[in-house]
């Protein structure tokens, strides 16, 4: 069973991020989307959308 992603440092690595986006593979379109939710509702200043099953983070500029 995969292990449990640290979304903290996710976001930490998102911030030290050059362009400001990162990309994140789920597992399936429906995953992406709740994760997506739940991290808009936890994190403030984040912009998140999902393509597929790619859940892309951006810190507005």
């Amino acid at each position: 069973m995969a292990k449990p992603r640290d979304w903290s440092k996710v976001i930490e690595r998102l911030n030290m991020s050059k362009s400001g986006e990162l990309k994140v593979k789920m597992g399936s379109p429906g995953s992406a989307q709740v994760t997506r939710c739940r991290l808009l509702e936890q994190w403030n200043n984040l912009e998140a959308e999902t393509v597929g099953a790619t859940l892309v983070l951006r810190v507005p500029r």
